[in-house]
Protein backbone atom coordinates (compact mmCIF):
# COMPACT_ATOMS: atom_id res chain seq x y z
CA UNK A 1 0.00 0.00 0.00
CA UNK A 2 1.40 3.32 -1.04
CA UNK A 3 2.28 5.90 1.97
CA UNK A 4 1.89 9.42 1.93
CA UNK A 5 3.53 11.50 4.59
CA UNK A 6 0.38 10.30 6.88
CA UNK A 7 0.14 7.04 6.32
CA UNK A 8 -1.53 4.41 3.48
CA UNK A 9 -4.76 5.76 1.60
CA UNK A 10 -6.33 3.14 3.35
CA UNK A 11 -5.59 4.95 7.07
CA UNK A 12 -6.50 8.18 6.00
CA UNK A 13 -10.26 6.73 4.80
CA UNK A 14 -10.24 4.80 8.05
CA UNK A 15 -9.85 7.95 10.00
CA UNK A 16 -12.18 10.21 8.21
CA UNK A 17 -14.99 7.71 8.06
CA UNK A 18 -14.40 7.26 11.97
CA UNK A 19 -14.08 11.01 12.47
CA UNK A 20 -17.44 11.92 10.21
CA UNK A 21 -19.49 8.74 11.87
CA UNK A 22 -18.75 10.32 15.29
CA UNK A 23 -19.78 13.55 13.98
CA UNK A 24 -23.35 11.54 13.27
CA UNK A 25 -22.38 11.52 9.30
CA UNK A 26 -23.07 8.60 7.61
CA UNK A 27 -20.06 8.46 4.40
CA UNK A 28 -19.45 6.28 1.51
CA UNK A 29 -16.02 5.28 -0.08
CA UNK A 30 -16.77 4.90 -3.89
CA UNK A 31 -13.93 5.81 -6.54
CA UNK A 32 -10.34 5.25 -7.35
CA UNK A 33 -9.46 4.84 -3.32
CA UNK A 34 -11.25 1.84 -2.97
CA UNK A 35 -9.02 0.27 -6.43
CA UNK A 36 -6.26 1.49 -4.39
CA UNK A 37 -7.27 -0.15 -0.84
CA UNK A 38 -8.55 -3.45 -2.93
CA UNK A 39 -5.44 -3.49 -5.07
CA UNK A 40 -3.18 -3.52 -1.82
CA UNK A 41 -1.82 0.01 -3.84
CA UNK A 42 -1.04 -1.44 -7.02
CA UNK A 43 -3.09 1.84 -8.11
CA UNK A 44 -2.51 4.78 -6.67
CA UNK A 45 -5.55 7.33 -6.25
CA UNK A 46 -4.49 11.38 -5.56
CA UNK A 47 -8.17 11.37 -4.28
CA UNK A 48 -10.60 9.83 -1.58
CA UNK A 49 -14.19 9.92 -2.88
CA UNK A 50 -17.27 9.29 -0.65
CA UNK A 51 -20.89 10.17 -1.13
CA UNK A 52 -22.89 11.19 1.94
CA UNK A 53 -26.31 13.18 2.12
CA UNK A 54 -25.66 15.22 4.93
CA UNK A 55 -24.71 18.81 4.40
CA UNK A 56 -20.78 20.47 3.48
CA UNK A 57 -20.71 22.48 6.64
CA UNK A 58 -21.79 19.85 8.78
CA UNK A 59 -18.83 18.00 7.00
CA UNK A 60 -16.52 20.93 7.23
CA UNK A 61 -17.00 20.93 11.25
CA UNK A 62 -16.58 17.55 11.90
CA UNK A 63 -13.30 17.37 9.46
CA UNK A 64 -11.20 20.62 11.13
CA UNK A 65 -10.55 18.92 14.23
CA UNK A 66 -8.23 16.55 12.56
CA UNK A 67 -6.94 19.69 9.95
CA UNK A 68 -8.78 19.13 6.70
CA UNK A 69 -10.05 22.44 5.31
CA UNK A 70 -12.86 22.79 2.63
CA UNK A 71 -11.86 24.31 -0.47
CA UNK A 72 -14.31 25.55 -3.32
CA UNK A 73 -16.88 23.00 -4.08
CA UNK A 74 -17.12 19.67 -2.43
CA UNK A 75 -12.86 19.36 -1.48
CA UNK A 76 -11.35 19.28 1.48
CA UNK A 77 -7.21 19.50 1.75
CA UNK A 78 -4.76 18.85 4.62
CA UNK A 79 -1.80 20.49 4.56
CA UNK A 80 1.04 18.07 4.21
CA UNK A 81 -1.45 15.23 2.93
CA UNK A 82 -1.27 14.85 -0.76
CA UNK A 83 -4.69 12.83 -0.59
CA UNK A 84 -7.26 15.00 -1.30
CA UNK A 85 -11.04 14.67 -0.38
CA UNK A 86 -13.72 15.02 -2.16
CA UNK A 87 -17.97 14.49 -1.32
CA UNK A 88 -20.28 13.42 -3.87
CA UNK A 89 -23.57 13.85 -3.33
CA UNK A 90 -26.19 10.89 -2.46
CA UNK A 91 -26.77 8.71 -3.30
CA UNK A 92 -24.11 5.82 -3.89
CA UNK A 93 -25.29 5.00 -7.35
CA UNK A 94 -23.11 2.38 -10.40
CA UNK A 95 -24.21 2.92 -13.58
CA UNK A 96 -28.31 2.68 -13.84
CA UNK A 97 -28.37 0.89 -10.62
CA UNK A 98 -29.76 3.97 -7.92
CA UNK A 99 -28.96 3.52 -5.22
CA UNK A 100 -26.51 0.85 -3.93
CA UNK A 101 -27.56 -0.23 -0.70
CA UNK A 102 -25.19 -2.85 0.44
CA UNK A 103 -21.31 -1.65 1.42
CA UNK A 104 -18.72 -3.31 3.02
CA UNK A 105 -16.93 -2.05 6.14
CA UNK A 106 -12.55 -2.83 6.29
CA UNK A 107 -10.80 -1.75 9.59
CA UNK A 108 -8.12 -0.46 9.83
CA UNK A 109 -6.21 0.64 12.25
CA UNK A 110 -7.36 4.41 12.75
CA UNK A 111 -11.32 3.32 12.46
CA UNK A 112 -13.75 2.01 10.25
CA UNK A 113 -14.35 2.52 6.26
CA UNK A 114 -17.89 2.20 5.06
CA UNK A 115 -16.94 0.86 1.32
CA UNK A 116 -18.19 -0.34 -1.89
CA UNK A 117 -17.67 -4.13 -1.93
CA UNK A 118 -15.19 -5.35 -4.45
CA UNK A 119 -17.85 -6.57 -7.13
CA UNK A 120 -19.26 -2.95 -6.93
CA UNK A 121 -15.74 -1.74 -6.87
CA UNK A 122 -16.08 -3.47 -9.74
CA UNK A 123 -18.77 -2.21 -11.44
CA UNK A 124 -17.76 0.68 -10.76
CA UNK A 125 -15.17 0.41 -12.79
CA UNK A 126 -16.56 -0.92 -15.69
CA UNK A 127 -19.28 1.60 -15.52
CA UNK A 128 -16.48 3.94 -16.48
CA UNK A 129 -15.06 1.54 -19.91
CA UNK A 130 -18.54 0.65 -20.43
CA UNK A 131 -20.39 4.18 -21.03
CA UNK A 132 -17.22 6.03 -21.25
CA UNK A 133 -14.46 3.45 -23.56
CA UNK A 134 -12.38 4.55 -20.46
CA UNK A 135 -9.74 1.67 -20.76
CA UNK A 136 -7.35 2.49 -17.77
CA UNK A 137 -10.92 1.91 -15.86
CA UNK A 138 -10.81 -1.70 -17.24
CA UNK A 139 -7.29 -2.13 -16.20
CA UNK A 140 -8.44 -0.73 -12.62
CA UNK A 141 -11.10 -3.45 -12.88
CA UNK A 142 -9.04 -6.03 -13.57
CA UNK A 143 -6.59 -5.24 -10.74
CA UNK A 144 -9.41 -5.16 -7.85
CA UNK A 145 -10.93 -8.74 -9.39
CA UNK A 146 -7.09 -10.26 -9.35
CA UNK A 147 -6.85 -9.22 -6.14
CA UNK A 148 -9.79 -10.99 -4.38
CA UNK A 149 -13.06 -13.02 -4.43
CA UNK A 150 -15.48 -11.42 -6.21
CA UNK A 151 -19.16 -12.29 -7.46
CA UNK A 152 -18.80 -12.62 -11.48
CA UNK A 153 -22.47 -13.53 -11.42
CA UNK A 154 -23.38 -10.26 -10.02
CA UNK A 155 -21.07 -8.43 -12.91
CA UNK A 156 -22.66 -11.14 -15.30
CA UNK A 157 -26.21 -9.40 -14.23
CA UNK A 158 -25.34 -6.06 -13.73
CA UNK A 159 -23.63 -5.78 -16.88
CA UNK A 160 -26.94 -7.30 -19.00
CA UNK A 161 -28.91 -4.66 -17.25
CA UNK A 162 -26.44 -1.64 -18.13
CA UNK A 163 -26.74 -3.15 -21.86
CA UNK A 164 -23.07 -4.98 -22.23
CA UNK A 165 -22.74 -8.27 -22.13
CA UNK A 166 -20.08 -7.88 -25.39
CA UNK A 167 -17.89 -5.31 -23.16
CA UNK A 168 -17.71 -7.81 -20.48
CA UNK A 169 -16.34 -10.12 -22.38
CA UNK A 170 -13.29 -7.80 -23.03
CA UNK A 171 -13.33 -7.57 -18.82
CA UNK A 172 -13.25 -11.36 -18.59
CA UNK A 173 -10.44 -12.10 -21.68
CA UNK A 174 -8.40 -9.55 -19.81
CA UNK A 175 -8.87 -11.68 -16.58
CA UNK A 176 -7.58 -14.37 -17.88
CA UNK A 177 -4.07 -13.04 -19.08
CA UNK A 178 -0.90 -13.37 -16.62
Amino acid sequence: MKKNEKGTIKDLAGLVCETLAKAGIDAVLVGGACVAIYSDGKYVSADLDFVTDEKMEAVRKALEPIGFKKTPGRHFEKSGCALVLEFLPYPVAIGKEVPVRKFGVIKTTAGRIKILTRTDCIKDRLAAFFHWKDRQSLQQAVLVAKSGIFDLKEVERWSKHEGHLEKLREFIMELGKK
